[in-house]
């Protein structure tokens, strides 16, 4: 019986402390035939040294010297791998894959035609694979207000069928370079899933998930204040889950309905006069899977920093 084809889609940049680890434990992975795409984003270390030593094992995407920014380049590498793969997962440069990673995602997938997407708990690690603990502890939320507003999908653990990677590849439906500054892929492809699809969440963690000082993404305490004052300071930080609302309504209008698409279209258009506002505000479930207090959002929406 011939093994299933799943792509790994990974970007890398100035991962030369443990991509090797990484590497070796996606080359062990069971019962799959894998291939491994990857974008280096302007790396100035041995990132690229190490990614030409495993050429044989790896497809090198072409950068042509541009630092896109880890949402961007992260499409740009799942764009290249296609559409001829059975399944296919995001993957970090620094974390460690358990060998049935792989495996038993797609058997949580099956064959089911329609889009499904799959994620997983993970183990937390220190730099030295020590573990810390498990990352969730209870059922995750993967809803689309859930993503929208505070998304714990992460896209380390995501995998997806042929069905989700048709309609992520097509042109007219890709996110902006904009959006993908502010809301990165994992946030992108995760939404889609939540309104095409499903998303199926697996509470195993079968990845070690390693936090240093220097992840890109990774658990990181906020400090509410601080991300204000982010926010008011760079423009292209300051609405986010209007942006991504925006665009998911203008890409995917067609395959969406009901309530859902109502809510897309009032986080959209808020920042259209007061009265938008105004309706913004009136619809409070809307931000009920957020972790901020509602006068906090009530003020992000007169400021337009939703």
């Amino acid at each position: 019986m011939n093994k299933l084809k799943i792509a790994i889609i990974m970007s890398t940049y100035n991962g030369e402390n443990y991509l090797r680890e990484q590497l070796e434990s996606l080359l062990q992975q069971e019962g799959m035939e894998v291939s491994i795409f990857v974008r280096d984003d302007g790396s100035q270390d041995a990132t690229l040294e190490i990614l030409e030593a495993y050429k044989d094992n790896l497809t090198l995407v072409k950068n042509n010297g541009l630092n896109l920014g880890v949402g961007n380049s992260f499409m740009e590498a799942l764009y290249q791998a296609g559409i001829e793969y059975d399944y296919y997962a995001f993957c970090d440069q620094d974390d460690v894959w358990l060998p049935n990673k792989l495996l038993q995602a797609v058997e949580s997938i099956g064959c089911i035609p329609k889009p499904i997407l799959y994620c997983s708990n993970q183990l937390l690690v220190n730099q030295d694979l020590e573990q810390l603990g498990l990352r969730h502890q209870h059922t995750l939320d993967t809803s689309s207000l859930q993503i929208l507003n505070d998304n714990r999908v992460t896209g380390c653990t995501m995998v997806w069928n042929r069905s989700l990677q048709t309609v992520l590849i097509e042109k007219e439906r890709r996110p902006s370079s904009a959006l993908l500054k502010v809301r990165i892929h994992d946030v992108w492809v995760a939404m889609v899933a939540s309104l095409i699809g499903e998303i199926i969440y697996d509470s195993n963690a079968l990845i070690y998930y390693r936090q240093h000082e220097h992840n890109v993404v990774g658990v990181k305490k906020e400090n509410i204040y601080l991300n204000w004052c982010k926010k008011l300071r760079n423009k292209s930080k300051r609405n986010g889950r209007s942006l991504l609302a925006k665009e998911l309504v203008e890409k995917f209008e067609d395959l969406i309905g009901g309530t859902i698409l109502s809510d897309l279209k009032i986080v959209s258009n808020y920042q259209r006069n007061f009265s938008s506002k105004v309706v913004l505000m009136r619809n409070s479930h809307l931000f009920s899977f957020s972790n901020e207090s509602k006068w906090a959002i009530r003020l992000k929406i007169i400021f337009n920093l939703i």
